[in-house]
């Protein structure tokens, strides 16, 4: 006799069955546990030197309809320039003998620290700007070893990527005289940036200011540069317009602290009303109902993006559709972790209270490439959205092309 035939049908139907209940449970409780270091505390209070409120002791919102929690970079605004001059002036900053390389034309730097940008992007330090900062100085240092040969290049990668003939970042000085080589190509360091060679790992050690590590003085040069910046990123006026139209609750995440203010700058300018909000050590965005666009930036302890929108969907109500649009897929993919081993989609969570969420990435961004795209195509959880879907989601109105 064969193993599987000596089972009685009542039994496979009670294994059957058993089966069906466990994972019904499952489904149910996969958002129910709640991580021990989150606590609902109070908000500190600040009133920006700008106008904008810093709620304190508030309760932020809660609906019953839709929620959107929207990255600033890429998605509101696009911060490429602005990432890629504030990561220049940093690096130049830190390490002041790279002032000489730096001539009149650095529009190769910033066309190629911008290209790069959405290989930094990832972490607390990426966020804040301090890999981008690591990566100018890797764009100026591989181009010295070129020695000027490509300077004046043209074609579609040389007039983008390399000097002009009369910058001074190509001639040759007396250390790298007979080590010419060619600069690493924009997709080499794409590469190699967190993996393969594990370049940011390598430059972090390599840079190192007086045998320290060069992180924690790049964030408070950071700090420092955003303080006296009047230099802000460009809104995309088509999101303008829909976050006046906007009835349902808005939050921006921004990549730090630091970028608040500039931030909340780009919005006012455009008489859009913003409040921000900051974290206490062990603080919990406790939300209630109220409209309006609320800034957020990480905090501390691993409350990155996906941190927040943790939070969000800790504290609004049964019945609310949560929509995250990110430029960055790695955080999409992150964000998935939330959720267990369920695929968000709409009506999934009826049963066990818990709202209905959506995971975008935005195609309005020059950062979402085509091998970003392509991931978030091929991932089940994930969705795209374009400039022209975003808006008329956010607005709730037709918009004609």
């Amino acid at each position: 006799m064969k193993p599987y035939q000596i089972f009685p049908t009542i039994v496979l139907q009670s294994i059957i069955i058993g089966i069906a209940q466990h994972a019904h449970l499952s489904t149910s409780s996969a958002f129910t546990v709640t991580p021990p270091s989150i606590s609902i505390a109070s908000l500190r209070s600040r009133t920006h030197p700008l106008g904008a409120t810093r709620t304190a002791r508030t309760k932020l919102h809660q609906s019953s309809s839709d929620v959107f929690v929207l990255s600033y970079d890429g998605v509101v605004a696009n911060t490429n320039h602005w990432r890629a001059n504030l990561a220049i002036d940093v690096a130049l900053e830190t390490w002041p003998y790279l002032q000489e390389f730096i001539a009149n034309d650095t529009e190769w730097l910033i066309n190629k620290v911008s290209a790069l940008l959405p290989v930094t992007l990832s972490g607390e330090d990426g966020m804040m700007g301090c890999d981008a900062v690591l990566l100018a100085r890797v764009l100026l240092e591989e181009q010295l070893l070129d020695e000027g040969r490509s300077n004046g290049c043209r074609g579609k990668y040389g007039s983008k990527f390399h000097p002009s003939s009369d910058d001074k970042t190509g001639e040759s000085s007396q250390e790298n005289k007979g080590n010419g080589s060619r600069p690493l190509t924009v997709g080499e360091i794409s590469a190699n940036w967190n993996d393969g060679a594990c370049l940011k790992d390598t430059v972090r050690i390599k840079y190192n200011v007086d045998r320290k590590d060069p992180i924690p003085i790049i964030k408070e040069k950071i700090r420092d540069c955003l303080e006296t910046s009047n230099d802000m990123p460009d809104v995309y006026p088509s999101i303008l317009d829909a976050l006046v139209d906007c009835s349902s609750p808005v939050y921006i995440l921004v990549g730090d602290e630091s970028h608040v203010p500039t931030a909340i700058s780009s919005l006012t300018q455009h008489s859009i009303p913003v409040q921000s909000m900051t974290w206490d050590q062990h603080d919990a965005i406790f939300l209630e109902k109220n409209s309006g666009i609320t800034i957020i930036p990480p905090g501390e302890g691993g409350r990155g993006h996906e941190g927040v929108l943790q939070h969000i969907l800790m504290s609004v109500e049964k019945g609310s559709s949560v929509h995250l649009i990110h430029s960055d897929v790695a955080t999409l993919q992150q964000a998935k972790s939330l959720f267990g081993d369920n695929r968000p989609r709409p009506g999934m969570f009826e049963k066990s209270g818990i709202v209905d969420a959506f995971l975008k990435l935005s195609l309005s961004t020059l950062n979402s490439g085509p091998q970003q795209q392509n991931d978030a195509t091929m991932d089940p959880w994930l969705n795209l959205i374009d400039e022209f879907e975003l808006v008329e989601t956010l607005s709730a109105r037709i918009v004609t092309k």
